[in-house]
């Protein structure tokens, strides 16, 4: 007669009871926000889509108090939009927001670089370094989703270095919608080398050239206007059926 393993069917009985924790654990609203954005920035969940709070209560497992909460964080960085009497729907910029959003970049970025220059310590480039080698990195694993939230965490840490609260804040709203702009418009054949960009502003602004590197975030910024196809495109999916597979 054969002895029983205690050991692996306690470790079985303790994977079981993990996956268990796991499925009841109730998600924040701020994990709701990121799930969701990250659906956008996957291609699942298309601009236009509309958010009922009742169907995300399903999908997500928890009440509609965190859902709203989720959909409000949303509302505010403009990456949903919320009409009275018609619910939430994702943003779905127009050619004209689009272009207003890159140009409104333009001026808010090369104003940031020339703080960046002042302010920036060994460190500070250094944490720069390491955000574009790791945009780089999922760039070649062919990770969309975080490619484009690297890229955006380092245009978010320029203006944090930059020292100026109100450029800023300012930043910060508009990198949510650039991501938008970019899932909404971009060619599918579009080169992804924005981060040999980002390690060349690095190098410039280091040297303290202020001119250069000024220039190089206003050619990055309408590189990125480049790459896309300003024109009206197909309608959204379904909420439910583009979560089933979470």
């Amino acid at each position: 007669m054969f002895g029983i393993n205690w050991s692996v069917v306690l470790r079985n009985v303790m994977k079981e009871k993990l996956k268990t924790d796991k499925k009841q654990k109730k998600i924040s609203d701020k994990e709701i926000y990121q799930e969701i954005f990250d659906a956008i920035l996957s291609f699942r969940l298309r601009p236009g889509t509309r958010l009922t709070e009742d169907n995300l209560s399903k999908i997500f497992n928890v009440g509609r108090t965190t859902i709203r909460s989720a959909l409000l964080r949303l509302s505010q960085d403009h990456i949903i939009e919320i009409e009275p009497n018609k619910g939430a729907f994702i943003a779905s910029p127009t050619v004209k927001q689009a272009k207003d959003i890159l140009d409104a970049r333009k001026m808010i970025e090369v104003a940031i670089v020339k703080d960046v220059i002042k302010y920036a310590t060994a460190t500070d480039y250094d944490l720069l370094r390491r955000i574009v080698k790791a945009e780089q990195d999922n760039i070649d694993h062919e990770h969309i989703v975080e490619s484009i939230q690297l890229g955006g965490d380092f245009h978010l840490m320029l203006a944090k270095i930059s020292k100026n609260a109100t450029l800023e804040r300012i930043i910060t709203t508009l990198i949510p919608q650039t991501s938008l702009v970019i899932v909404l418009y971009e060619q599918p054949d579009a080169p992804k080398c924005s981060h040999f960009e980002h390690f060349e502003l690095i190098d410039v602004m280091q040297k303290g050239q202020i001119e250069k590197a000024t220039e190089l975030m206003y050619r990055h910024v309408e590189g990125i206007e480049a790459r896309l196809k300003l024109e009206d495109k197909e309608p959204a999916g379904d909420l439910v059926d583009i979560f089933k597979k979470r």
